[in-house]
Order: C-alpha cells, then sequence, then structure tokens
C-alpha cells in the first residue's frame, strides 16, 4: 500500500451516528471510527456493528461524490481483550486502514496482521488490502518506537499518542502544559518513522477543541519537529491542520525558483549556486523538487474535492464534539 498523505486525522465515536455522519464533508484526509476511548465499555461490541455501517456509508458517498477521506478505524487496545474481535468484525472493503493504539513492540503489529489475513481472506480482499497505522503511546513504546517502525507489513504510518504518554509518565495535571515532558517521545518518533522509510507522523490531538489559535501553535511545533499531520477531535480543527501541514505558498514559489534557476546552471555545467543568497545543490534541489510533489498532489485532491462542491466543517455540535 502507498503511504498516505494524511495532514488530519478525524475521530468520531463510532457508535453516534450524528457525528459519524459528518466525517464524509469534514474536509479530512482521513476520518477515525473510534471503538477504544470514545466508547463506553459496556457499548464497544455494539459500537462494532454501528461502524460497519458508517463504514459502507462513507464509502458510498466517496463513490458518489468522486473524492472522500480514508476511511479508518480504531480498535481497542490488546489489554482489554477486544482487539480481535474488533479486527475481525470491521475487515471489509469499506476499509482502508485499522489504527491501532498502544502499540509497544513488533509483535503487536504482526498479531493484528494475522487476523486481517484470515479476515481478508474470508471476506474475498486482496492479501493486505487493510493498512495499520500504529500508535506509539507509551513509554515502553517508545523506548522501542524504532523497531516498531521498521516492522514492515501492512504498517503504512506512525500516530504519536500524546494524551496517554502523558498519562504514563504520570505527571499529575491534566490542564498543565506536558509540553516538555513529552518532547523527547514526540522528537524520537520522526527519526524512527523517517529511518524506516515511513511518512512524517501525525502528531497527537490538541485538547482544547475550541481555541483554535492554540491548535495552530501546536500544529507549528509538531511541524517544525518533522510531523505530517495531526489527529483532530473536532471538524473545525481540519483546516488548521491542513493548511499549516501542507507546504508553504511561498516555500513552494521558491523551490520551483531553485530547479528553474538550478536547471539553467546545470546546462552551464555548474551544479553549486545561490538562490536568492541560498547555496543551492543536488540535495536541496531534491528537496525543492518534493515540496513541489507534494504542494502539486494537494492541489489536485483540494481542485478534486471543489469540484465536488465545498466541504461543510462543522460547528461545536459537529461530529467529534
Amino acid at each position: 500500500m502507498r503511504a498516505p498523505i494524511i495532514r488530519s486525522l478525524l475521530f468520531a465515536p463510532a457508535n453516534e451516528p450524528r457525528k459519524t455522519g459528518k466525517l464524509g464533508a469534514s474536509g479530512a484526509d482521513a476520518v477515525v471510527l473510534d471503538l477504544e476511548d470514545a466508547v463506553a465499555d459496556d457499548q464497544k461490541a455494539a459500537a462494532r456493528g454501528a461502524a460497519r455501517q458508517a463504514l459502507a456509508a462513507l464509502r458510498a458517498e466517496r463513490r458518489a461524490r468522486g473524492v472522500g477521506p480514508l476511511a479508518c478505524v480504531r480498535v481497542n487496545a490488546y489489554d482489554t481483550g477486544l482487539t480481535v474481535e474488533d479486527l475481525r468484525s470491521i475487515a471489509c472493503a469499506d476499509l482502508d486502514l485499522v489504527v491501532l493504539p498502544k502499540v509497544e513492540s513488533p509483535r503487536d503489529l504482526a498479531r493484528a496482521s494475522q487476523v486481517l489475513d484470515a479476515a481478508e481472506a474470508e471476506a474475498g480482499l486482496q492479501p493486505g488490502a487493510i493498512g495499520i497505522i500504529a500508535l506509539v503511546e507509551t513509554c515502553a513504546g517508545i523506548a522501542v518506537s524504532a523497531d516498531i517502525c521498521a516492522a514492515g507489513g501492512r504498517l503504512v504510518s506512525i500516530g504519536f499518542g500524546s494524551g496517554d504518554l502523558g498519562k504514563d509518565i504520570g505527571i499529575p495535571t491534566i490542564r498543565g502544559d506536558l509540553s516538555a515532558a513529552i518532547a523527547y517521545g514526540r522528537a524520537k518518533l520522526v527519526y524512527d518513522a523517517r529511518a524506516a522509510g515511513l511518512p512524517r507522523p501525525i502528531d497527537g490531538p490538541h485538547l482544547a477543541v475550541r481555541d483554535l489559535e492554540a491548535l495552530e501553535g501546536d500544529c507549528r511545533v509538531a511541524r517544525d519537529l518533522g510531523h505530517g499531520g495531526k489527529v483532530c477531535i473536532h471538524p473545525a480543527q481540519v483546516p488548521v491542520a491542513n493548511r499549516i501541514f501542507a507546504p508553504d505558498p511561498d516555500e513552494v514559489a521558491f523551490a520551483r525558483q531553485v530547479v528553474t534557476e538550478f536547471a539553467a546552471a546545470e546546462a552551464r555545467g555548474a551544479a553549486a549556486i545561490t538562490v536568492g543568497g541560498v547555496f543551492i545543490d543536488y540535495p536541496i534541489v531534491l528537496k525543492a523538487k518534493s515540496i513541489i510533489a507534494l504542494a502539486e498532489e494537494l492541489d489536485a485532491r483540494t481542485a478534486a474535492a471543489g469540484a465536488t462542491g465545498p466541504a461543510q466543517v462543522a460547528t461545536a455540535e459537529g461530529a467529534g464534539a
């Protein structure tokens, strides 16, 4: 499976149709029907059927509009005893990715993949059709995140579970600033993911759902550390994440200038020049080309969405509220 570009990963409880019904028009790159933390313990089994119904609705909407988000389901962690049945219940042609929480070893990924192997065969799907996003959200997981990132197989991306990591570290505050405490894991995951050839990780959620200014600052910090996207817990957060984790238009314009001027210099036999006072050689040109390619892919995605009508971003009573 080709690694997806996920700037925004929007969660909603799988068993709340009022919220899941708004996911397709949220503008998010990927949406997650949650069976884990957003669902009460006594409702988790019933939520599996609701997730299947919501997956079918998302796929139907995507077919009708010709564009739409990746459809994901977050299953419960292994320590609940619910994971295997969650995976069996939600594996279908309408599912793109499983979000696997509290991953602490490559074995956790292997166990999930084995269940999906059998479920895909039973459903008549191509082997490996369903990918996995692994959430690393404990100190144990951060300690071996290089091994997790290198596990291969179905793994297509890594998510940083900042909320659970903050709980695991044990600082006694709910509203306090934990950024210093989680900074090591937040940065380490970027290096481990990139060393393994994975896309830049997806940063954890900003919990103050109505403070979009603070969200923007948090997104910028994550982006500058090397993260490629943000977990969103409210639809209003999606446009902010999409904007911050897309290439800056001025940077794209400069990248185009770099490619153009370097090509001219190369034709003259030069491979080291300055553009706007910045030293440019082959590695910088390759980076410029990657920035342009990312911008063009996102522009194409935006154009396709625009052709079907603007996405409707929910208010404070939306999908994730």
